[in-house]
């Protein structure tokens, strides 16, 4: 008999499920929660504190195993998260298994073949007379000057992308790939909801710049990022420029609803498209819990007569900052479940995604996500860098 008094999930059973599927569904899971619904998940790391309120399917070879890992589940909705808009075929495969998950919550694998294929995008922003970062094809590269980005055509969290330079010309790339012109500017990333051809702007999150404390293996890793960003006197034009984008790639591509993220670089007042990522993102959790939020509650219910809607949290007033701790070597990961969050799915949590005790990390792979809260900008830097600290030194006593 499974005991019921250790595992939260088994005692809200009577909710409506969703089921999520991607690399890392923790962040998703608890934004389900806070919708009012119960997350039931498949993905690449199972970690500790997700198996303590969600139910956890076992995945034999991720991404490819999906629909068969998935196939006996019954849900109420469902939706995926990174890096699966790298694999409409996979979304496919699950559509193809019938209703029995309920409705897809997000872009259907048609409108993501569309928004991941750089030439496209750069159609859409051509015909609409929108600002557009030049791309290139891998058959002909430009110049090796510095002034390109090398970029998979299936990339997500930075992996794989550089500079296009002299070094980067002389040496291998494996993958399928194109170049898209480099603006120094500050990256940032709006999240988007999409509904029936409209586009909300829900916030903006801007990318963290350090990535040493992160222990990135590369400087162009997704390492974290904080939101929203502080209002200053050009919010509004960038909201204004981030809609009119989302607007006119919604508008050409039918099948693309629910969340999704726009990463662009903010450069002398124009905000330059870099790309879209047609599901949930890391902006989610984030803008949440300092929003004090759902963005799902209406995406799950919309779909349903549940009558049991949850109650929103009051506005925190709130910055949140998450960052990513990655592996500089390989390591047996420590007991860390004394930083286990609490099952409050509004709390902000020391820290996430915590590996099961004992598992075997490479080096360059996420360990875990570390986050913090504050009024001001400098506040929650101070509590967060406290806090990464306590965790490498935790880290650093492994042999």
């Amino acid at each position: 008999m499974r005991d019921v008094a250790a595992k939260p999930w088994l005692r809200r059973m009577t909710r409506r499920r969703i089921l999520i599927v991607g690399g890392s569904t923790r962040a998703a899971a608890d934004s389900v929660r806070r919708a009012g619904w119960q997350p039931v998940c498949a993905d690449l790391f199972a970690d500790f504190d997700l198996r303590e309120t969600a139910e956890v399917l076992p995945v034999s070879n991720y991404p490819e195993s999906l629909p068969d890992d998935i196939k006996d589940v019954r849900a109420d909705g469902w939706f995926y998260c990174g890096a699966l808009e790298n694999s409409p075929d996979v979304l496919e495969r699950i559509l193809a298994n019938g209703d029995q998950y309920g409705p897809l919550l997000g872009a259907d694998p048609a409108a993501v073949r569309c928004v991941r294929d750089p030439r496209w995008l750069a159609q859409v922003l051509i015909n609409s007379g929108l600002p557009i970062l030049e791309i290139c094809d891998e058959r002909k590269p430009p110049f090796p000057d510095g002034a390109w980005m090398q970029k998979p055509l299936a990339s997500a969290g930075g992996r794989c992308v550089r500079i296009w330079d002299e070094i980067a010309a002389t040496s291998s790339y494996a993958e399928s790939h194109y170049f898209q012109r480099r603006v120094l500017g500050v990256g940032q990333s709006a999240l988007l909801r999409v509904e029936a051809g409209r586009v909300e702007c829900l916030g903006i999150c801007q990318e963290l710049e350090e990535r040493t404390a992160s222990r990135a293996p590369s400087r162009f890793t997704y390492c974290g990022s904080y939101g929203p960003v502080p209002s200053t006197h050009r919010s509004s034009d960038v909201l204004e420029q981030v809609t009119r984008i989302a607007q006119a790639v919604a508008e050409r591509a039918p099948g693309l609803r629910g969340l999704m993220g726009l990463d662009f670089q903010w450069k002398d007042g124009i905000v330059w498209l870099v790309e879209v990522n047609p599901r949930y993102t890391a902006s989610v959790e984030v803008l949440e819990l300092a929003q004090g939020r759902s963005f799902l509650n209406s995406d799950c219910n919309r779909e349903s007569s549940y009558s049991d809607a949850p109650r929103e949290r009051p506005p925190s007033g709130t910055i949140v900052m998450k960052q990513i701790l990655y592996a500089n070597k390989e390591l047996s990961v420590p007991d860390l479940r004394t930083y286990l969050p609490s099952t409050d799915s509004w709390g902000i949590p020391f820290m996430a995604d915590i590996p099961i005790p004992g598992s075997q990390i490479d080096s360059g792979w996420p360990i875990c996500t570390v986050l913090a809260g504050g009024e001001t900008l400098d506040e929650v830097t101070t509590c967060l860098n406290e806090r990464l600290a306590i965790v490498r030194a935790a880290l650093d006593r492994v042999e």
